[in-house]
């Protein structure tokens, strides 16, 4: 399942170099995340949480103020308490940006959780 979620790039986004800094991208692939799981029903934070615990990304091309981005990700696969996200980043059809997030579902204490079956159902789809 992929979903795509559109963003204007803000003025706060960008460095001194008038680009988006390479973290803000990070920002827009949780964006994104959220934006699906809202859209699917999975909370965010009811007692529990999603830390991500690795990150790997490409940076290719550079967004500017003004600039649309769309982000598409995907689960790329669901583990027993954890989801690998995939994601790509596109201005005008050209790629800025692709790489990958994992989650862990933890709960109140911050110790790792199975994901929910209706989550999983709906992830897989």
């Amino acid at each position: 399942m992929e979903h795509s979620y559109k963003r204007q790039v803000s003025f706060a986004d960008t460095d001194a170099a008038g680009v988006v800094h390479f973290s803000r991208l990070l920002c827009y692939a949780e964006e994104a995340e959220h934006d699906l799981l809202e859209k699917l029903g999975i909370p965010l934070l009811d007692g529990g949480g999603w830390p991500r615990v690795h990150v790997d990304c490409d940076y290719l091309n550079p967004l500017g103020v003004g600039d649309t981005v769309v982000v598409t990700i995907a689960p790329e696969s669901l583990g027993r308490s954890s989801v690998l996200w995939s994601f790509s980043m596109k201005n005008n059809e050209k790629v800025v940006a692709r790489g990958s997030v994992k989650s862990v579902r933890v709960d109140a204490s911050g110790v790792a959780v199975e994901l929910d079956a209706s989550w999983r159902d709906a992830l897989a789809r």
